[in-house]
């Protein structure tokens, strides 16, 4: 028998206070991404761990996740650049990290809104001329992302990050 996906793991490599932090990182994803507790424990692990780069098993064994959870995050943040993997000569692999991932992430994410506020527009020309209660969900949320759009690029602009540590 299998324990629930969004059972909180047993992480036996990790400290109490480790343990703390990836169990609030994975309530963080559950709650805003509805991503399972293993997911958001693996996440909350690498931007902690030590060393950086950490093997698939390693991450399984201080974890106490599952090998198929560690390929999910493996085949879901590589790609976009939020980890990188390393092949390792055993034929297991690698994660770890990227320093500045971060900022570059959430940065794309939203300098695409507004791409998606003309998606909006479009739907309110495709809507003209009906009743103001189909259209006022698109209305309420062509407004918002149009403001997002404005706000957006200034909000990066005046992100510096931090001085590297001593």
């Amino acid at each position: 028998m299998t324990a629930p996906v969004d059972a909180k793991p047993p992480t036996p490599g990790l400290t109490e206070g480790e343990r703390d932090y990836v169990n609030r990182v994975a309530e963080h994803y559950r709650d805003t991404d509805n991503m399972a507790w293993e997911h958001g424990f693996l996440i909350g692990w690498l931007m902690i761990c030590d060393p950086v780069e950490q093997s698939a098993g390693r991450l399984c064994e201080a974890l106490g996740v599952r090998r198929e959870s560690v390929d999910h995050i493996d085949a879901l943040l590589v790609p976009p650049g939020v980890l990188t993997r390393k092949d390792l000569p055993d034929g297991e692999y690698a994660l770890a990290m990227s320093l500045d991932v971060w900022p570059k992430t959430v940065q794309h994410a939203m300098l695409a809104v507004p791409s998606f506020h003309s998606v909006m527009e479009h739907g309110l020309k495709v809507l003209e001329g009906e009743p103001e209660e189909r259209r006022r969900r698109l209305l309420n949320m062509e407004r918002f992302f149009r403001y997002l759009g404005e706000e957006l690029p200034a909000v990066f602009d005046r992100y510096e990050p931090p001085a590297p540590l001593k």
